[in-house]
């Protein structure tokens, strides 16, 4: 109920980016025999390899060159939200299917993540109260929050990977073997997702095997188990060949494979300037290793606060820890540096306009579940100073990852490139508290939008608060239907707020 409340609460009513409205974009053309690519002729590309105009697929048909998963999740809640616009024909269509797949689609499938978090503590024997108290503080203090409002698909292959361990460990436990099955199918879903998470599959793959091994010594019984691990992988995995086969025929192709086939040949990038050599792996490896973990833009350590103290109080309970929940730790210190690895010449590395490295925090919200519940059990038995400073780090993180998902992501990208003052540095969540400030009172800084109306025009539409009933006010300027339904939304929202902060101060001081 408190995570349905707060994720409730932070959710914007977009989507968030335009990957995911691609995506989207995906989801509705094949329900409704459209075209994917649907660019107006006017549109101007820039770069070769513009991901709104696809890639040459099958039958010289245009396609989206993303993985197809986050757009099956999306499909029901477009074509509801498709059915409900005929009875809402003066709202737009797409703010309707917006608002319909956030909370059909995507508020269910965060407070899973909640809940599978949960799941994966109980396992490692922590009690319920400490399970619990964790698993809101994971999602309130960790940018999970963040990636509960912007879908860039991060908490969907979040959710199957947790599972994943989670059923792994529940096998080890009960012998049970629908766990296992469990296990490798909810894989095969994060890979459906995105490509990448056969990182995930390995690491979970290697932390059955790994509890197995300890727990019995029996090689035949290890090979059996995985066996059957790799049958539950297989629907979805199998599934995603399937449809790269039918969009671009062969079975062994994904949209990024054939995008870089194309670069050279498309005509439709014909008299755009060439890209680097190597595109898209154009960096030194270096690049990509040091930024997710050192620069003031994307470092792990600075979006995510809880990671240093937890890491430091792991190691210093180290001994104490249950060989499984060394061994899942140690799979994950594996998981976030093979991610480092894939990543690190990646000419993306840094998922652009994303709050903090997206393709890396994913691997440590992972890594902190086990640390931050360790954490959140000195912190209920520490007392006076000690219980304070566990207080304090705490509060850090959760004003730190509200104030992610207090202004529009990108705010600060857009400071940047037209220049504002005191935008040049790359501290990007300075700058977020810096603005926060400043819709108090615009005066506050030389960076304040209101102190700079030469450059206002270029970013007055994401300078408010990033929730829905906010969000949708911005929308309803030529449309009075929209502001009407913003100002619903508003008591709504206001209503959901209070309860959120009510029942979670409940929970943690009385419940």
């Amino acid at each position: 109920m408190i995570a349905l409340l707060w994720i409730t609460a932070v959710n914007s009513g977009t989507l968030g980016t335009l990957d995911t409205d691609l995506r989207l974009q995906m989801a509705h053309a094949w329900w409704t025999g459209t075209e994917e690519v649907q660019i107006s002729p006017d549109y101007q590309l820039k770069v070769r390899g513009d991901i709104q105009a696809g890639v040459i697929g099958t039958s010289g048909k245009r396609y989206i060159a993303y993985e197809q998963g986050q757009s099956l999740l999306m499909l029901p809640g477009d074509w509801l939200g498709t059915q409900l616009h005929r009875f809402f024909p003066e709202i737009p269509s797409k703010i309707i299917r917006d608002l319909t797949v956030n909370f059909l689609i995507f508020i269910p499938l965060n407070v899973a993540a909640v809940l599978a978090c949960f799941w994966l503590l109980r396992l490692f024997d922590f009690e319920e109260r400490i399970a619990g108290l964790t698993s809101i503080a994971w999602l309130l203090g960790t940018t999970v929050l963040h990636y509960a409002q912007v879908h860039q698909h991060n908490n969907q292959v979040m959710l199957f990977t947790i599972i994943g361990y989670a059923g792994a460990l529940a096998y080890v436990r009960s012998g049970r073997p629908r766990f296992v099955f469990i296990s490798g199918l909810a894989l095969g879903g994060a890979v459906l997702i995105r490509i990448t998470s056969i990182v995930h599959a390995f690491t979970v793959v290697l932390f059955l095997v790994g509890c197995l091994a300890y727990q019995r010594r029996d090689k035949i019984q290890v090979i059996k188990t995985v066996g059957l691990w790799v049958v539950g992988f297989i629907p979805f995995t199998l599934l995603g060949r399937i449809f790269d086969y039918i969009r671009y025929g062969s079975f062994f192709a994904t949209g990024k494979s054939v995008e870089k086939q194309q670069l050279d040949t498309d005509p439709m990038w014909a008299g755009l300037p060439d890209l680097p050599d190597n595109y898209p792996l154009i960096n030194e490896p270096s690049v990509g290793i040091i930024g997710p973990l050192l620069s003031p833009a994307k470092s792990i350590f600075i979006y995510d606060p809880l990671l240093i103290p937890c890491l430091v109080l792991g190691i210093i309970l180290w001994r104490k820890l249950s060989p499984f929940m060394q061994w899942y730790l140690v799979t994950g210190v594996l998981n976030l540096g093979l991610h480092l690895v894939a990543y690190s010449r990646f000419f993306f590395w840094h998922g652009d306009s994303a709050w903090a490295a997206r393709y890396h925090v994913t691997s440590v919200h992972l890594l902190l579940i086990p640390l931050l519940a360790l954490f959140i059990q000195r912190l209920v038995s520490e007392k006076k100073l000690k219980a304070w400073v566990f207080r304090g780090i705490l509060a850090i993180a959760i004003i730190a990852q509200l104030a992610s998902v207090a202004m529009p992501m990108n705010l600060e990208i857009y400071q940047k490139q037209v220049g504002m003052p005191g935008t040049r540095f790359d501290a990007r969540l300075a700058q977020r508290f810096n603005n926060i400030v400043c819709l108090v009172d615009g005066s506050f800084s030389k960076g304040c939008v209101e102190r700079n109306p030469d450059k206002k025009n270029f970013v007055k539409h994401l300078n408010h608060l990033y929730f829905l009933p906010f969000n949708l006010k911005q929308e309803a300027a030529e449309n009075p239907e929209i502001l009407k339904l913003s100002q619903v939304f508003l008591v709504v929202w206001v209503a959901v707020v209070i309860l959120a902060i009510g029942t979670t101060l409940w929970f943690c001081y009385v419940g």
